[in-house]
């Protein structure tokens, strides 16, 4: 009794303090609750299969980094873990003659390596970083560098040309061959690494192929392309759309064009019927059966998953922590069977079904733990299209390795 009375304040303020935090905890528990997933609705409206699927430790080691918070997460500090595991991942290029992946470590450091993807998937040793690749369809590559050189390397990885050119960002074309951009100019280069311009070209990080030519959205004529011819002339295409397009030219033709926009996965398509639709890819991975997913963030913070059989579901993106002043929004990671996982923040919920199997509050530990060993990745400008016939290529890495997922998009309506 005399230790009660003699210490009664210190007990009453710890038992104050659990208290408070009880509420507190419960609080935030109660605040935010998962809804139950509902039935996909525009995933008829999709194609999707496997380009490529390179497992781990076959060609490319998992060698896991670990990453650090950046500065301004340690100044405005989230929920959540603060410190993650990565893996290795890919960006990848199309081309005529096919598609190359550069490659980097988890910390994004570039390897100097090129991935070639053509019927098969095979590394081609390089002597130097790429900064853009391209592929040819003999098995080879044309990488540029930061060293403002252009280079030629065969399928096994012998130099067989090097060009000097000022300019880094690249794109293939027919017959092998590519054109290297600066802000303000363009230069071709044939299969053998003959030269031909400089000719004026305000088409950098924003151009796509067209036969021999380069292509952009010209930017002060709505709804009309500007190409640049290898003797460096140039026409221009005009095309009856609903609306003017915006992003970077991925593809066109008579009658639609697919923009994308730098270092994101939003698309948008438009065609002379009188569509315009818009699309972000979120995410994008292989299920436990090996099959490929997508998923797509809808206006109104919902995630549409489509598999390549064309099944899906919906789920809810939005997250609110009341004591963080920024929105959260979750990210699908997985599709195992039946089995979905989300995640963002501190928060992650499996799904098994239509019902809502377990949500959990996330951590260091727990994310190592329970998250990572599921967590399929796709990483900055993961999206690209292929110019010549205009599927969606997307690069993703997960827990069992890399994988180049395809995709047809047709927003028309189904009759």
């Amino acid at each position: 009794m005399e230790v009660i009375v003699r210490y009664w304040r210190s007990i009453l303020s710890v038992g104050l303090a659990c208290w408070l935090c009880l509420i507190l905890n419960a609080k935030h528990q109660t605040y935010w609750q998962p809804e139950k997933p509902m039935k996909a609705i525009n995933c008829h409206n999709f194609q999707i299969w496997t380009i490529a699927f390179i497992e781990w430790n076959n060609s490319i080691k998992e060698d896991i980094v670990e990453l650090k918070p950046l500065n301004a997460a340690r100044i405005i500090s989230g929920p959540g873990p603060k410190s993650f595991p990565a893996r290795p991942y890919i960006k990848t290029y199309a081309s005529p003659g096919g598609l190359a992946s550069t490659v980097y470590k988890g910390d994004d450091e570039t390897m100097p390596i090129a991935l070639w993807v053509g019927d098969t998937a095979r590394l081609i040793s390089l002597s130097e970083t790429p900064l853009d690749l391209s592929a040819r369809s003999d098995g080879g590559v044309w990488i540029s560098t930061h060293q403002t050189l252009l280079f030629h390397y065969d399928r096994a990885g012998a130099l067989k040309h090097r060009v000097n050119l000022p300019g880094t960002n690249i794109v293939g074309v027919d017959g092998d061959a590519v054109w290297v951009m600066t802000d303000e100019k363009a230069w071709f280069v044939n299969v053998n690494g003959d030269v031909r311009g400089s000719y004026p070209w305000k088409g950098f990080n924003r151009s796509a192929g067209s036969k021999q030519a380069i292509c952009q959205l010209e930017r002060d004529k709505i709804r009309r392309i500007q190409c640049l011819e290898p003797d460096g002339s140039k026409h221009f295409v005009n095309i009856s759309l609903p609306k003017s397009p915006s992003g970077k030219l991925l593809f066109f033709s008579d009658d639609k064009l697919l923009t994308g926009s730098i270092g994101s996965g939003d698309l948008g398509y438009y065609s002379t019927g009188g569509i315009a639709a818009d699309l972000t890819i979120e995410n994008a991975g292989m299920t436990g059966s090996g099959d490929a997913f997508i998923s797509m963030r809808t206006d109104d913070d919902l995630a549409e998953v489509c598999l390549t059989k064309g099944t899906g579901q919906r789920f809810a993106l939005k997250y609110k922590i009341p004591s963080f002043p920024l929105p959260v929004i979750l990210s699908v990671l997985a599709v195992e069977g039946d089995r979905t996982l989300v995640y963002g923040a501190d928060r992650a919920v499996w799904y098994k079904g239509s019902q809502i199997e377990k949500s959990f509050t996330v951590d260091d530990n727990v994310y190592r733990k329970e998250i990572f060993p599921h967590h399929w990745r796709t990483a900055t400008n993961f999206v690209t299209a292929n110019s010549s016939d205009g599927t969606i290529i997307i690069s993703t890495s997960g827990p069992t390795g890399m994988a180049l997922i395809g995709m047809r998009w047709h927003p028309e309506p189904q009759r």
